[in-house]
């Protein structure tokens, strides 16, 4: 078996470990129901600290990915979702509820290292096929999580507590599995870096060359990186939409069960099932996006705009009604048009970059979506103080936003092109 594959193998199964967390589909029925905790307490003081923690948190994170090679970062994560679930199974408290939230954003925050690793480790030819197993593997572990979940509180084989006893085991065995992942050679990382510079005598510096010169030659190559990054046009539109996007889309995923919890709690039995149709359906479509040879620097722009459409009238859709079925439907759809997009966007701009600063690309475009969603978080829930369905209602306004954004960016690329065309012919 070749390295790469089994890199790949391992990496997938830490990606299902680590997602394998069956509390996540009752987290707020638990928090507000056997915690009685109130909405208001848990929308307005508990769930705004991830948000604030995950982007105070992926600063470091983007800027310490590539020099300290992923997979310490990996490891950060895994420990960081332990301590979650041990404050699960052993808080009690709106404190501890807090606590936890900041450790989940920090172990969002270093997520990055685990969709960056693969890409030191894999030939570019099958970058492709590693992005789309790497997050279908993140699938397959949330489907395996949220369909136990329904199992057991469904059947009545278990309580929360039981799902919470699950994740923590699942995020031990996680920690194992970071641990195992091979490591990244810094010295190769570095001739790369030598290599991308132009220079000749990479063999006799590499004779001489220790792991501090690799660290001052990242730091002092940031600049130069950064300006590689966002100067190309290609790059730059994927990652104007990486960040809008991912922006509205943590908002949704972090309220949903919000909305859900405004109808009776008997209509809420299925919420375990509904989280697990999603990477079910999701896994599929992630996987099919390999197969897409669409020309994305041409049409690009067009699939954004017209998903972009779409996700707004399922989310307008969701804050309008009151059948549980309707929102259950417009969820799953809306997360698997999103989880397709993102693998597509994270395969483009991983095999379009030409520095292996993946760690820094991604962490700045997640930290600009976080950057807005934390003025987001701002200005509806503490400044406007809206309720949960206008919360959904501003939500889909803001992807109608999106979807102008790139529609009048294609249409302008398309006048031009009709232009330049029928001024040739002049």
């Amino acid at each position: 078996m070749q390295n790469y594959i089994r890199t790949v193998i391992l990496l997938c199964s830490y990606g299902v470990l680590k997602e394998f967390r069956p509390t996540e589909p009752y987290m707020y029925e638990y928090e507000h129901v056997n915690l009685n905790i109130s909405e208001h307490t848990l929308n307005h003081q508990v769930y705004p600290i991830w948000t604030y923690s995950y982007l105070a948190a992926l600063i470091p994170a983007f800027l310490l990915t590539d020099v300290l090679l992923y997979k310490s970062l990996i490891v950060f994560e895994a420990f960081s979702y332990t301590l979650v679930w041990i404050l699960f199974v052993f808080g009690r408290s709106v404190l501890c509820m807090q606590l936890l939230e900041l450790f989940y954003g920090w172990a969002t925050a270093t997520e990055i290292a685990y969709f960056a690793y693969i890409y030191v480790k894999v030939p570019k030819e099958n970058f492709k096929s590693a992005t789309a197993f790497t997050r279908a593997a993140l699938l397959l572990g949330r489907f395996a999580a949220y369909a136990l979940a329904q199992l057991l509180i469904g059947l009545k084989w278990g309580d929360y507590m039981t799902l919470h006893i699950i994740s923590l085991v699942s995020m031990c065995l996680a920690i194992i599995n970071s641990l195992i992942l091979p490591n990244v050679s810094w010295r190769s990382a570095f001739a790369r870096k030598l290599d991308e510079q132009g220079l000749t005598n990479i063999p006799e510096l590499m004779k001489i060359a220790r792991y501090k010169d690799f660290v001052k030659m990242y730091f002092s190559n940031i600049h130069r990186d950064l300006y590689l990054i966002y100067t190309d046009q290609f790059i730059l539109k994927w990652s104007a939409w990486w960040a809008l996007a991912n922006c509205i889309f943590l908002q949704v995923t972090n309220y949903t069960q919000t909305l859900w919890g405004t109808l009776s709690e008997e209509d809420n039995r299925f919420n375990g099932i509904t989280e697990a149709l999603v990477p079910l359906f999701g896994i599929p479509a992630d996987l099919l996006t390999q197969r897409i040879n669409l020309n994305w620097t041409r049409y690009g722009e067009l699939v954004l705009a017209v998903g972009s459409i779409v996700q707004a009238a399922f989310l307008l859709w969701m804050s309008q009604t009151h059948s549980i079925y309707i929102m259950y439907f417009c969820y799953i759809l809306y997360r698997i048009i999103y989880q397709a997009t993102m693998t597509i966007a994270q395969c483009n701009l991983a095999t379009r970059l030409q520095c292996e600063s993946y760690g820094l690309l991604f962490g700045i475009n997640t930290f600009i979506a976080l950057s807005f969603q934390t003025v987001l978080t701002v200005l509806i829930i503490n400044v406007a103080n809206l309720s949960i369905r206008p919360q959904f209602l501003v939500y889909s306004f803001y992807h109608i936003a999106v979807a102008v954004i790139f529609f009048l960016t294609f249409s302008i690329i398309v006048i031009r092109k009709i232009r330049n065309y029928y001024c040739q012919r002049i």
